[in-house]
């Protein structure tokens, strides 16, 4: 029951604010185009080597960064609104 109440106030607070969660969807999606960025550029400019493969990890783990934060975003705006939309006219 902790879990759930705990649950419902992340998703009243996440979908509270639009502005914000526009904020982290653009975060995001800029986040993961500088990840694909390095990716690509340890691709191209570097020979095959250790460094190459170590920037291209890091590339990987800041594109995956980027997608969560955007789905972050992108749920905080769709569902999380319509929940928070709910939720808030059945209390009044």
């Amino acid at each position: 029951m902790k879990k759930k109440r705990r649950l419902h106030s992340l998703a009243m607070t996440l979908g509270n604010n639009p502005r914000k969660a526009f904020a982290r969807l653009i975060q995001g999606g800029l986040l993961f185009v500088f990840g694909s960025l390095i990716l690509i550029m340890s691709d191209r400019v570097l020979a095959s080597s250790h460094s190459q493969e170590i920037l291209a990890l890091f590339g990987i783990v800041i594109s995956s960064i980027g997608v969560i934060w955007t789905l972050v975003g992108y749920l905080s705006m769709s569902v999380l609104r319509i929940y928070h939309m709910i939720n808030s006219k059945d209390k009044k």
